[in-house]
């Protein structure tokens, strides 16, 4: 794990992971917003999305129009899209496969979360790049 860190409130842990209790069993999926901070990032909000996958038990895929929508409307303010949050429902809070196929913008933050409702979820962050895939960050639950 590097000492990079995303900063992601209580609030903002307990939103995405409501979003993959209601989505359960299949994968929610959403977008963070936020900025850079010289340790990381912080996320200054979550966006749950719709997931348009055709199999939604099994994969995520963010409608392009709502990302584009959420782009918009950050556009002229200091927050940016930082990363993506998904669940893997019954599954573990760390990139499967399919995430590691499916990667492809580089210095991008993904927010997983893991289990089940009923069993407990697990939430884990990770950064994707190019040259190095996905590695684990801290994940501050700070203010």
């Amino acid at each position: 794990m590097t000492g990079r860190t995303l900063h992601l409130s209580d609030e903002l842990a307990a939103c995405v992971l409501g979003a993959a209790a209601r989505a359960y069993p299949l994968e929610c999926c959403g977008l963070i917003e936020g900025c850079d901070e010289t340790d990381g990032w912080r996320a200054t909000a979550v966006h749950d999305l719709v997931n348009v996958a055709e199999d939604p038990a099994r994969r995520f895929l963010i409608d392009p129009q709502a990302q584009f929508d959420v782009m918009r409307a950050l556009r002229g303010s200091e927050r940016r899209i930082i990363g993506c949050f998904h669940s893997h429902p019954g599954g573990a809070a760390e990139p499967s496969a399919t995430d590691r196929a499916n990667a492809f913008e580089s210095d991008f933050l993904w927010l997983i979360a893991g289990g089940s409702p009923d069993g407990g979820l697990t939430l884990r962050a990770f950064h994707f790049a190019q040259e190095a895939g996905f590695t684990p960050i801290i994940l501050s639950g700070d203010d």
